[in-house]
Parts: structure tokens; sequence; C-alpha cells
């Protein structure tokens, strides 16, 4: 009895295995569709929004060209905006553009590792220059709203101007040029499967470094980005119970609802990662690790897609602009595409009316 038994368990035991393997290979395949098609999903969404944002970009930048003097050289507050778009549209037409060929078929678009190292060094840089250029502009609208007198000044525009715009461009694209380049602990070994190539070495080897990168050049932008537009309006306030009238608030009116719509973007869409890596860096390794990798860095992205939306919202001539244009290309289509009335003409009409120049006489 226990021979045949044992025999009778040998094929069961076989087939057990083929199906628990068969199950296996079908559960990582599910995983890995399933994967592919959110990807695709992204990678449509992404696409979807790519083209119009380029478009707005070109718009402004148009705009600002025919209105040099008066936007640009004459009003200091809106160079950051400039520098913004420009940052903007260079991390388009490079970070976003890789990052949509791997959304798209699952691989890095140059397999090599100096493509690598300069993607991260991109990705990274322009990033942190944009959260660079938003804090400083909600620090620096505090100036140029309630001591615009003091702006006005050619020393104390080169302080609080210049000179903090320069650092905000070039300070983080120094960093990471030394710390993804050339790292001093480790050696970046890239995987051409996964997005960014995996990232740079110096966040997984050292964690000093990698947390005070995550803190100093994220998070820290962040809280000052919600605490000085929360310090702005409560001035704001403030004043206006208190009837002060040395502020011109209609002059300032738009600075402040730009500097708001561009900050409750930036707060909307990379505060989720940011408030997730810094739990992930402090507390918790794995809180939302899927969530954070898949959605919430993705969502970072349209920052930039929504960006010159944003901006054009605020100055209302570049809308009044855009809005006569496209009535007039509106006019133009219904121009062409307008149906003539049916005429209908008789013997007489042709022979004897106004119809006669148009066609030969006709006699019976």
């Amino acid at each position: 009895m226990k021979s045949s038994h044992l025999l009778l368990a040998i094929p069961y035991e076989k087939d057990y295995r083929k199906a628990t393997s068969c199950l296996v290979y079908v559960k990582i395949l599910s995983m890995s569709t399933s994967a592919e098609r959110i990807r695709l999903v992204k990678y449509s969404i992404l696409q979807t929004t790519l083209a119009p944002s380029i478009l707005c970009d070109i718009f402004v930048f148009i705009y600002f060209f025919r209105h040099w003097r008066k936007e640009i050289i004459n009003a200091p507050h809106y160079h950051v905006t400039l520098c913004l778009l420009i940052v903007s549209f260079i991390q388009k037409t490079t970070d976003i553009i890789f990052h949509l060929y791997y959304l798209r078929w699952g691989i890095v678009i140059l397999p090599t590792y100096s493509f690598c190292v300069t993607w991260n060094w991109l990705n990274y840089s322009l990033y942190c220059v944009n959260l660079d250029l938003v804090t400083w502009c909600c620090i620096e609208r505090h100036l140029f709203v309630f001591h615009s007198h003091l702006m006005k000044k050619k020393l104390a525009l080169i302080v609080f101007h210049y000179l903090p715009l320069t650092v905000c461009l070039i300070y983080t694209p120094l960093f990471y040029l030394h710390f993804v380049f050339f790292p001093d602990q480790c050696t970046n070994s890239w995987d051409y499967s996964l997005l960014y190539c995996g990232g740079p070495c110096y966040l997984y080897s050292d964690r000093l470094l990698g947390t005070f990168d995550w803190l100093f050049h994220c998070g820290t932008p962040i809280l000052i980005i919600f605490f000085a537009n929360l310090l702005l309006f409560q001035r704001i306030l403030w004043q206006k119970l208190r009837r002060q009238r040395r502020v011109r608030w209609k002059r300032h009116r738009r600075l402040i609802l730009q500097l708001a719509f561009i900050s409750i973007l930036f707060l909307i869409f990379a505060s989720p990662a940011v408030i997730v890596g810094c739990i992930q860096l402090l507390w918790l390794p794995t809180f939302l690790y899927d969530v954070q990798n898949d959605y919430f860095y993705y969502v970072g992205c349209f920052i930039n897609q929504l960006l010159p939306f944003v901006i054009v919202s605020s100055l209302p001539k570049l809308n009044q602009d855009i809005q006569r244009k496209f009535a007039h290309l509106r006019r133009r289509l219904c121009g062409r595409l307008r149906v003539q009335p049916l005429v209908t003409l008789t013997m007489a009409d042709i022979n004897y009316g106004t119809a006669a120049r148009a066609f030969p006489r006709v006699t019976r």
C-alpha cells in the first residue's frame, strides 16, 4: 500500500510543480502586460500635452521678444518668469522627449554610459533650478510689492535680484555636475531598462548625501514656497484691513496673481513626491514605494507642461493677443467655408439681365 501510494504520488507531485510554475509564469506575464499598459497610458497623456505646451511656449517667447523693453528691460520682476520658461522649454525638448521614448519602448533612447550620465544631470539640474527660481520668486515678490522704492535702486537690484537669480541658475547644475559625473565614493552602474537608467550611485551608496540632496534641494524649496505665499497673502490682508494706501494694489495685482498661480502649480504637482520622499528617507523606506515610483514622479512632469498656460493666464495683454489671433483665424476659416445662396436664373435673366455678361446668349 505504501509503495503504491508512493508511486501514485510521484506523478501528482510532478503535475503540481508544473501547474505551480505555469501559474507563476502567467502571473509574471500578466504583471508585465499590465505594467506595459500603464506605461503606454502615461505615454499617451504626456505626448498629448507636449505639443500644445511647446506651442504656448512659442507664443510667450514671441510676446516677450515683441515687448522686450517694456516687459523685460523695464520690468525686472518678469526676469524670473522668463528664466522659468526657458528652463522649462529646455527640459521639455530634452528630458521629456527621452522620458517619452522610454514610456513607449521600455528602454532608454541611447543605452550608453555617457547618455545616462547626461540624462540624469539634465533631469536633476533643470528640475531643481525651476524649484529654486520659484522659491526666490516667492521671496522677491515681497520686495517688489512692499518695498518697491528700494528695488528701484541699482545697488539693491543687483544684491536682491540679479545675484540671487544667478545663484539659482548655476548652483544646482554645478552640484549635480560633480556628484553625477564624478561621484566620490561609488561608481555609476546603469540599468538601461529602467527610467533614468536607475539613477546615480550616490543616492544609494551615500545615505547622508542622498538625504541632504532630497531635503535641501527638494523639501526646503517646497516649504519656502508654501510659507512665503502664506505670509504674502497675510500681509496683503493685514494692510487692506488697516486701509494703508502706500501699496498700489492695482499695480501689483498681476504680480501677486502670477505668483499665486505658479506656486499652486508647483505645490500640487511636486508636493506629493517630496512629502513621500522625506518620509521614506527619515522614517519608513518602503512607504508608498510603488506609488512614488509609478505615479508621483510621473506627475511632476506636468509642471513643465502646464507652466506656459499658467503664465499666459497671468499676462492679460498676451491673453488678449492670443484670443485676437484665434478670432481672426476663425473668421478666415468661416469665410472660406461659408455656403453661398443658390440663385436660379431664367432664360430672360441670362440673355438680357445682369448675368448676360458672364454667360453666352442663348437663342432657340
